[in-house]
């Protein structure tokens, strides 16, 4: 039967869970008490039912429970306890009918009458229970209903709205729904509805709709599962999960995406719930999102011309998916112009249907938009006109076609159309270095090369008629680069017969600038490696600078050298007039002579000049005694011979000496014995580069001896440069100093003392230097030095000191006076009155230094720099540790019960008199009884014995050695008593002094006696 209205069916299957569900709700509950073979009793059901929507029902089993309990309680009178049983399944928010069985435990009272005799259950036993009450056990089902809702038709906003994405279509099941793709099949849904179906849906809708999408692409989801879920199918059923609210329903049917239809309304869309229904109240409904039009009427789609047809292509995944056609008798691409333009007009041929040749091509590439009524083309199939620059034209009287020129043109008897104007040139520019379109100047350099660019004929008739183009240089142009500077012009000359002048000219102008040859690198860059004329051939080697010219360079050599500073040039040769010819030559080009190093190295000596070599001279034996006679001049021949032979080797002594050291030995000294051979000489060459060391290259000669001196040699050194420069030669003066053998021992330990000495000194200069002297004197203040003593063989003679004879010293002697006269000038010093006490002491104290230093030095070198460290870390550590002992001792342990502290009392002066009494005295011998022995160098004894001193040392303390006489105490020794004890004392003195420190010192040295006047200059030793 037809229904009155049209609804819109509902879509639902009932999923196969929901029967497994009601059974198991319908089976009875355990109850908790087994009667044995008693018959069960019956379960009563409650007259009402629980009723719930499907979006308003208990959310899970503990809301179910809690309604059910509170059921029981609000239906069935003295309830003591509920048991409420359930199968497990899921009763929250299922749509349908369920009954929930409970076993409830109420009073007796209660119960009601006993059960009537067709009742095949037993009546509930009454029992006591644990509180004492008579109470009974019955069974009770209480009817629980869940009512559908509908997704398709909610707001949006509901909970329970559905989530199909457009245009997929809302399909209501029952209890949830399905999103199906729009097809045929939907729009036929009411067909399948059947009386009594409950709005379910038959299977064989689905059928229907499962083979409506194998036909068209379009009624299925898209195919691929990152673009949709269910890809290829037209629902969700059976993909998704079959409850739409669970998460991974919700979310697989939101992900549902079908194709869009480009031809459908436009998107501005309302959802449109059309309905369907019968006699019998059972609904189904389906819902389409954007499935109308906002105005209401059904519309093609928004990209088409209003007067094309939309057609959608065979698979939606193309691109695009869809085409405009135009009706018959319109022509055009079918998409709206826009912007409101009108476009291209579409023109036809005479026959009005065939549209014309550059309609079709404009039709082919769609470039007439819309869809419109061509107009007819009058020269369309025309024959073609013969002439150039001929074109069609429809006269406006008769709208007849004929040949006439094109605009712009004129018609020529002999040339036909032509241009009315003459052709313009315009010069190409360079694309590199640029053209002024005003001047036409071009700007080149030197190493360009110059490139025809040509010009532009600006000309319609450019390529219709024969005519010819002339090119002319006003110079010869290069095969390679432009080396020379200068300008040249190009001039274009193109013939038109048919103007006057029956030609056009136009002129380029190249002017050549200057480059700076200097920056060009040989073989590098463009320049470099295709114009190696322009390469400057400098030779920088030689350290030859360049210098850029105007067109050309030069190259200019340093300072100490000579020569053109070029490199030799291959390419130019010789003009037989003092110059070369070729293609650039540079400026000042001598044949490539280079720079060629003047400058001469210069050595200087380093270390002693003259080196002196002291060697012991031959004496023979002898003795002291004078031995006159034939022997004597025997020993003096072999003495001679034997003085012969040494010398004779000198000579070569040295120059083995200076091959087995390569020199070096001659600037060895004492104080500095660890020489290499580049100590001693220094050898520079000043050139262009600086100063370059040469002292390695240096050659030491053979050594060459004096003719005016016999016992003196001159060693060279020479060296040459890189250039082949000599040095000029320098000499080492060698003097080999011979000396008695009895002489050479003191000497060489004199040498020593005073290298030792001098390297001493130098150590406290450099450390007086650093530290710097508080109390330095004054110029005032300081003493003159001694002039120095030389006893070199060389010397002129001297007089002997101690007998005034002539005659030569020996260096004994010789030596002797000298020390002698160091005294002297020692005391001299010490005793110069206008040398300040302030810097005597000072000077004391730096002797004192120098003694300390050298006392330092030799533990240093026998114990060595780090036992000598230690050895003062140990002696102040035990100063420190006796100073803290000795503090402690004063402060904490003197005054303890066992420190023994010595207190003076009267026994103690008592015990000192018994003392005193056995005590005897003895004085020192006097001067005058030793017979007035007095030593070297003390002083003069007119004055008389020193008296003695006028108290002892101990008067003041009045102790056990205090002469008697001189006691305190009150009791006097007699003055015989004195004599006596005075004359029994083996030092009493003659003189009647009783001092026991009378005696002089036995040993007085002559530094500490101020020398009388007449004294001065003999040079008496000190120790004489």
């Amino acid at each position: 039967m037809m229904p009155s209205k049209r609804r819109h069916q509902r879509l639902a299957n009932t999923p196969p869970l929901i029967a497994a569900i009601a059974a198991l709700l319908l089976a009875p509950s355990i109850v908790a008490a087994n009667d044995g073979g008693r018959p069960r009793q019956r379960c009563e059901r409650l007259a009402t039912s629980l009723t719930y929507s499907q979006d308003s029902a208990p959310a899970d089993v503990s809301a179910i429970l809690r309604v059910v309990v509170e059921k029981i309680n609000r239906d069935v009178t003295g309830v003591v306890d509920v048991e409420v049983g359930w199968s497990g399944a899921e009763l929250h928010r299922r749509v349908g009918e369920r009954i929930v069985r409970c076993t409830v435990t109420r009073l007796a009272g209660s119960a009601g009458g006993r059960p009537r005799d067709d009742d095949d259950h037993a009546a509930p036993a009454v029992v006591i229970d644990e509180r004492g009450r008579e109470v009974v056990t019955q069974c009770f089902e209480v009817p629980f209903s869940i009512l559908d809702v509908d997704e398709c038709s909610v707001p949006p906003t509901n909970p329970m709205a559905h989530r199909c994405p457009p245009p997929a279509v809302c399909v209501n099941t029952l209890g949830s729904y399905e999103c199906a793709c729009p097809s045929s099949a939907l729009d036929s849904a009411f067909f399948y509805n059947e009386p009594g179906s409950d709005g379910v849906l038959p299977e064989k809708f689905w059928e229907d709709l499962d083979a409506d999408a194998r036909g068209d692409p379009w009624d299925s989801s898209l195919g691929s599962s990152g673009s949709s879920t269910c890809p290829g199918l037209p629902s969700t059923r059976g993909c998704c999960d079959d409850d739409g609210h669970s998460g991974e329903g919700s979310a697989c049917r939101s992900s549902f995406h079908c194709p869009i239809d480009p031809c459908a309304a436009d998107r501005r869309r309302e959802d449109v719930v059309v309905e369907t229904g019968d006699d019998d109240g059972t609904t189904i409904t389906i819902t389409r999102r954007g499935s109308r039009a906002s105005d209401g009427t059904a519309t093609s789609a928004s990209a088409c011309d209003p007067n094309a047809l939309c057609e959608r292509t065979t698979s939606p995944l193309s691109r695009p998916n869809f085409a405009c056609i135009c009706p018959p008798g319109l022509m055009g691409n079918g998409r709206p112009c826009g912007d409101g333009r009108r476009g291209r007009e579409p023109k036809v041929k005479y026959d009005g249907r065939t549209p014309t040749e550059e309609t079709a091509r404009a039709l082919e590439s769609g470039a007439i938009c819309g869809c419109r009524e061509p107009t007819m083309d009058a020269c369309d199939g025309f024959p073609k006109c013969p002439g150039k620059h001929e074109m069609c034209a429809v006269d406006t009287k008769t709208s007849a076609p004929h040949c006439t020129c094109r605009d712009g043109y004129v018609r020529d008897p002999d040339y036909g159309c032509v241009d009315e104007n003459p052709p313009l040139l315009r010069l190409r520019p360079d694309p590199v270095h640029g053209t002024d379109p005003d001047t036409g100047v071009t700007h080149l350099s030197q190493g360009d090369r110059y490139e025809e660019h040509g010009i532009d004929v600006i000309d319609d008739n450019a390529e219709e008629y024969l005519r010819s183009l002339k090119i002319a240089y006003s110079r010869p142009l290069p095969q390679g680069c432009l080396l020379e500077m200068g300008e040249f012009t190009v001039e274009y000359t193109v013939a038109t017969p048919w103007t006057t002048p029956n030609f056009v000219k136009a002129t380029r102008t190249v002017v050549i600038d200057n480059v700076d040859e200097c920056r060009i690198g040989e073989g590098t860059g463009v320049v470099g490696a295709n114009c190696p004329e322009l390469v400057a051939m400098c030779d920088y080697d030689a350290g030859a600078s360049c210098r850029d010219e105007i067109g050309t360079y030069s190259c200019v050599c340093p300072n100490g050298t000579e020569g053109d500073g070029f490199r030799a040039i291959p390419r130019l040769r010789p003009d037989g007039k003092g110059g070369y010819a070729g293609a650039m030559v540079p400026r000042g080009y001598g044949g490539g002579t280079g720079c060629r190093d003047t400058s001469e190295p210069v050595i200087e000596i380093l270390g002693p000049n003259p080196k002196r070599f002291r060697v012991a001279r031959t004496s023979g034996i002898r003795g002291i005694i004078r031995v006159d006679g034939e022997y004597e001049e025997e020993s003096n021949a072999r003495v001679e011979a034997l003085i012969a032979e040494q010398r004779s080797a000198y000579a070569s002594d040295i120059r083995a000496i200076i091959k087995a050291t390569f020199g070096a030995e001659l600037c060895a000294t004492r104080s500095n014995r660890n020489v290499r051979p580049v100590d001693c000489v220094r050898a520079e060459d000043h050139t262009y580069k600086g100063i370059v060391d040469l002292t390695s290259r240096v050659s030491v000669g053979d050594p060459v001896g004096v003719d005016a001196r016999p016992h003196q040699w001159k060693v060279p050194y020479n060296v040459v440069d890189d250039a082949g420069n000599k040095a000029k030669t320098v000499w080492r003066d060698i003097i080999v100093e011979e000396v008695d053998i009895e002489d050479f021992e003191k000497m060489a330990m004199h040498d020593e003392l005073e290298s030792h000495v001098g390297e001493e000194n130098s150590s406290m200069d450099v450390t007086s230097t650093k530290e710097g002297t508080r109390n330095e004197p004054s110029p005032q203040q300081v003493c003159p030095s001694c002039n120095p003593c030389n006893c070199n063989n060389d010397q002129p003679k001297q007089h002997r000191a101690n007998g005034g004879g002539d005659g030569m010293l020996s260096p004994s002697e010789c030596m002797v006076m000298c020390n002698d006269k160091l005294a002297a000038a020692e005391m001299a010093r010490t005793s110069d009155k206008t040398c300040s006490p302030t810097f005597r002491e000072g000077g004391s104290g730096h002797s004192d230094h120098r003694v300390i230093q050298k006392f330092l030095v030799f533990l240093e070198g026998l114990m060595g720099p780090s036992a000598m460290m230690l050895l003062f870390l140990g002696c102040f550590v035990a100063t420190v540790l006796y100073v803290v002992q000795r503090a402690f001792t004063a402060l904490f342990i003197s005054s303890g019960p066992h420190t023994r502290t010595y207190y003076h009392t009267l026994e103690d002066d008592e015990r000192e008199r018994a003392m005193m009494r056995n005590v005897s005295y003895y004085r020192s011998p006097t001067p005058s009884s030793n017979g007035n022995h007095q030593s070297p160098g003390s002083a003069s004894t007119a004055s008389g014995p020193r008296p003695p001193p006028t108290g002892s040392m101990s008067l003041q303390r009045n102790g056990i050695f205090s002469m008697r006489n001189n006691r305190t105490d009150g009791t006097p020794l007699h003055p015989q008593q004195q004599q006596e004890r005075a004359n029994s004392s083996p030092f009493h003195s003659s003189d009647g002094t009783g001092n026991i420190y009378q005696s002089a010192s036995p040993i007085t040295p002559l530094r500490n006696v101020n020398p009388s006047p007449g004294s001065q200059g003999k040079g008496r030793s000190p120790y004489a």
